[in-house]
């Protein structure tokens, strides 16, 4: 009878030949004589029962303990690297800056707002809150539009803050209707159009109140000083139309209010179907109305460029770009190049001895054939002038006459042409890293390190406001009551 040699890598579970035993067995080069098995040793069906039959008793013991000690090594290993993993995931939470910078995920979490909590990577140290890194792409404009559309959405109102300043709202409703049963409240300006920032306002127009809007605002603020439902009030009699500020005492918020005005209602329409025109303007404006916003260039009554003129602004501009006409170099545009080019046509290209519209598609006009331009504050003082034709009203008017500050507009937006021209040549080589910070937006600005801590409940305006007799007194007097709270305040 012929005998199989068995090497050394062959299985164990291997046919076995025909004969009950093996004389001997072939003793091979590397090898180590191993016993030889019958079929009473345990084999089966050509296999192996425990898979350690062909080993001696006190082998297959060694083995089977070997075995055991491996599984529970293994456990080991696996719990170990369970526990660096905790422990690492602690020490990146425990280095993250502090909570009010780094919230979104935390609320995004709650709020269950947006959508963007799934894809949102975790802040880099030294990276604004609304940052992703995304080092796949090499493109900075491709880079630079990203970031703009996660900064939109930063600042983009949560589910919680858009019910509370509807309730905000109806809060004043509920006074107004109490006071005049037949008035009308309708909401109006940047919050109705969504480019409202975490901070801003809410625009209210409160319509068919039978009296003047001074005798209107004084019977409000008396109403609401006594009611407790206000911490602080201004009221602006002298601006060209007379408004009342009001800050609630729940939650923080603001409103400016407005009589028997209906403008706002139309001027807001108008922008937000020209947002529904062109996609572009809300991440422009968005950024734009910040950027300003921490120079102290956004208000119209300091000399800078309120929301809707910055709106007529943006909306000339892309009236105006070139990618509008050539659907190629539409698909080719990104809102990196978008923003390069609007801070560059305003900072430097723009002359700004012709009038803009925005009627019509889009056209400059000579400020002589309106009869505008030399007026404001800039006057004879070396600066310039930004005229914009109203689009709405008869006759038209000059929205950017109030802007006495261009001067300072237009070196803040050549300033941020500058920073981008930096920025696309020198990030070009270095490594992914926020384009907004430091250089056009500031981190540590309030607005951005208490995101979502605005709203917060605020103390009362005056203790002795809950007499009623004060309260009676100041009615009986149209009003002066709430002049003299609001010097108190």
């Amino acid at each position: 009878m012929e005998e199989e040699e068995c090497g050394a890598g062959d299985s164990v579970a291997m046919a076995l030949p025909v004969e009950p035993v093996y004389e001997q067995a072939h003793e091979m080069p590397g090898t180590v004589d191993m016993p030889v098995a019958d079929e009473s040793a345990g084999f089966e069906a050509g296999g192996s029962s425990s898979g350690w039959s062909w080993l001696r008793e006190e082998d297959q013991a060694a083995f089977e303990e070997d075995a055991e000690r491996n599984a529970e090594q293994a456990g080991r290993n696996i719990r170990m690297r369970q526990l660096l993993r905790e422990r690492r995931e602690r020490k990146a939470t425990s280095e993250v800056p502090p909570p009010q910078e780094v919230t979104p995920e935390d609320f995004m979490e709650v709020g269950k707002g947006g959508g963007t909590s799934s894809r949102r990577a975790v802040v880099k140290e030294n990276q604004p809150p609304w940052y992703v890194a995304r080092p796949h792409l090499e493109n900075v404009a491709l880079r630079l539009h990203e970031e703009l559309l996660d900064f939109d959405q930063f600042m983009k109102h949560t589910p919680e803050e858009i019910q509370a300043r509807r309730d905000w709202v109806r809060t004043i409703g509920g006074v107004c209707r109490n006071l005049w049963p037949k008035s009308q409240i309708r909401i109006f300006g940047s919050f109705y159009t969504g480019l409202s920032l975490p901070n801003g306002d809410v625009d209210v127009a409160v319509l068919n109140v039978p009296c003047r809007p001074g005798t209107a605002m004084k019977i409000l603020a008396d109403t609401m000083l006594a009611s407790g439902e206000i911490s602080w009030l201004e009221i602006i009699e002298s601006a060209k139309v007379p408004v009342m500020k009001v800050r609630s005492r729940s939650c923080g918020l603001r409103a400016d209010i407005v009589f028997n005005m209906q403008d706002g209602l139309q001027t807001s329409k108008f922008i937000r179907q020209s947002l529904k025109d062109f996609p572009q303007m809300r991440p422009l404006l968005v950024f734009i109305k910040y950027f300003l916003l921490q120079r102290g260039l956004n208000d119209t009554f300091t000399g800078g460029m309120g929301s809707y003129l910055l709106c007529n602004v943006v909306l000339h501009f892309l009236q105006r770009h070139p990618c509008m006409k050539d659907p190629r170099l539409y698909s080719a545009t990104s809102l990196g190049h978008l923003l390069f080019d609007l801070l560059k046509y305003y900072g430097r290209d723009f002359r700004y001895d012709v009038g803009i519209s925005v009627l019509d598609g889009g056209y400059t006009f000579r400020k002589e054939e309106r009869g505008w331009g030399g007026k404001g504050k800039s006057k004879g003082k070396g600066g310039i002038q930004l005229c914009l034709e109203s689009p709405l009203g008869s006759p038209p008017s000059d929205l950017g006459a109030p802007a006495f500050r261009m001067s300072t507009l237009r070196n803040l937006f050549h300033h941020g042409y500058h920073c981008l021209s930096h920025l696309f040549v020198t990030q070009a080589l270095m490594e992914d890293g926020s384009l907004l910070c430091p250089l056009l937006l500031d981190p540590a600005h309030g607005v951005i390190t208490s995101r979502y801590e605005l709203m917060a409940q605020q103390p009362a305006a005056l203790a002795s406001l809950q007499r009623s007799s004060d309260f009676q007194e100041g009615a009986e007097g149209d009003g002066p009551m709430a002049k003299r709270m609001r010097l108190d305040t």
